[in-house]
């Protein structure tokens, strides 16, 4: 009786995957949807873009809503065995309306606060189904990123910014040298050896600048950090 049982569970989970959809077909359709929640994040970074950032989310709102009924019934093979993956598809649907309220009332950080769960949606979806991605290694470099600049930002000293060095500088040189070992199909890019090196020269510039105490130098490269990271989270 077991063997049937187990029998019938194996043919169950076989014909789940015979009829799931293939995952870079998903890739593909993600980059429209994909693609609108980048610009709408990028343009809730400050209020004099709010009329444009409107019209970004009220676009997610309606790319995402027919990417997500596609693939709400059509679970992608490496998504297969995640139970909640149709409702957590469909989430970001309500991200961007909530996001759509916020800037409605004129809450420009609060509609950015809330998009951002997007990002972190996306990534933990691939990573339970260990999907290796660009986007994911940029998401991991995003988040030491935003440790060393804010910690920079508020060391009292020269000694403080040394610690942020210390401390952090490691981990953010080898979070960018991560984004090499995604896989080939999202690095074959003809641009992408020119942004890797250009980031790789900046953090230096960026730890050099912490070690100096150069508070000037640290602003200055952290927003050269900033911009090279931009370039990746905006390519497709």
């Amino acid at each position: 009786m077991k063997k049937v049982v187990l029998l019938i569970v194996v043919g169950v989970m076989c014909a789940q995957a015979a009829l799931a959809s293939e995952y870079a077909a998903f890739t593909s359709d993600l980059v429209k949807p994909y693609g609108y929640f980048k610009q709408a994040l990028s343009l809730t970074s400050k209020k004099e873009d709010i009329e444009k950032a409107k019209t970004a989310v009220a676009s997610l709102i309606e790319s995402w809503g027919t990417f997500s009924a596609k693939y709400a019934t059509d679970v992608p093979k490496p998504f297969i065995k995640l139970p909640d993956f149709s409702s957590r598809i469909k989430r970001p649907v309500e991200v961007g309306r909530k996001a759509a309220e916020f800037l409605k009332n004129g809450d420009v950080k609060q509609a950015h606060m809330v998009l951002e769960e997007i990002r972190y949606l996306m990534w933990d979806l691939r990573v339970k189904s260990s999907v290796v991605s660009l986007s994911d290694k940029a998401n991991n470099f995003h988040e030491v990123m935003e440790i060393v600049l804010d910690r920079s930002e508020h060391a009292k000293d020269g000694g403080g910014m040394l610690a942020v060095e210390e401390r952090f500088g490691p981990w953010l040189a080898v979070a960018w040298e991560e984004l090499a070992l995604a896989p080939a199909s999202e690095t074959s890019a003809p641009g992408f050896p020119v942004l890797l090196q250009d980031g790789r020269t900046s953090v230096a510039a960026l730890r050099a600048a912490l070690r100096s105490g150069d508070r000037a130098a640290v602003k200055q490269q952290g927003n050269a950090v900033k911009n090279a990271y931009k370039k990746v989270f905006f390519m497709d």
